[in-house]
């Protein structure tokens, strides 16, 4: 399904431009700025790293404080991110592969703020990071099923439930481990870069397409399917990466 370029195209335009004034800004001012203690909970990784993280707290600050100030559960915040996720996947499954990245980076921002949120009112709770938790994997799930009813007539139906498959592992393999006592976050595809080189490349996917169109025959949204590869791919060797460390821990 064609998406309408130019309605597309502008806001694009205008909240790129947004996010690199901000990024700027927080760049020039970031040794004043307060260190955020929940970016010490996360992994980091060479394009994930501390700054952005940090950035992105700092940029979504302001509804954080909203959030507080009407008193919104962090489990409530974790149902919203569930919805949002489902409505990307009916996105994706529509076609509409730039309002899918864009509606699903903007679930998953709910998954930071209920953690964050419990955090600052004192209302982490183990039962809650489980929710958490089990949430997460089912929002990465239905998008992915999303993306699966789209690409059903494509070989890319094998890439999709191939990074579906990868996705599972990782975190599985993270979780069987510290089961056996082994700590392993070790890897490269884990569920923040999942999400970001998944919803960049959908983002950016029907505009890139537009443009090249003239000078190369591309396959259709060819950066949401390369985003969609790579996971597939990456996904697959972290969770074997993790698996034989694990091993290798528990045998030494």
């Amino acid at each position: 399904m064609t998406e309408p370029i130019w309605i597309l195209f502008w806001p694009l335009i205008a909240f790129n431009s947004f996010l690199l004034m901000t990024v700027i800004f927080f760049r020039l001012t970031y040794k004043v700025q307060p260190k955020n203690s929940d970016v010490d909970l996360k992994e980091h990784s060479r394009f994930l790293n501390r700054f952005f993280k940090e950035y992105w707290y700092w940029l979504t600050s302001p509804f954080i404080k909203l959030m507080i100030r009407i008193k919104i559960s962090p489990n409530a915040l974790t149902v919203w991110g569930f919805v949002i996720s489902c409505l990307a996947a009916y996105f994706f499954y529509q076609g509409h592969i730039a309002a899918g990245g864009w509606t699903m980076i903007f679930g998953a921002t709910f998954d930071m703020f209920d953690g964050h949120i419990a955090r600052l009112t004192g209302r982490e709770t183990r039962s809650g990071a489980f929710f958490d938790s089990v949430m997460d994997r089912f929002c990465e799930g239905v998008i992915l099923l999303g993306l699966a009813a789209y690409y059903r007539d494509s070989w890319l139906l094998y890439m999709v439930v191939l990074a579906l498959i990868g996705s599972m592992m990782v975190s599985y393999t993270r979780a069987r481990g510290e089961g056996v006592g082994v700590d392993v976050k070790e890897g490269f595809m884990q569920r923040p870069e999942r999400i970001v080189y998944l919803g960049v490349g959908s983002v950016f996917s029907p505009v890139f397409s537009f443009l090249l169109s003239s000078f190369v025959i591309l396959p259709p949204h060819f950066l949401n399917s390369g985003a969609i590869i790579l996971i597939a791919i990456m996904t697959n060797i972290t969770a074997l990466q993790r698996m034989f460390l694990v091993m290798k821990r528990l045998e030494a």
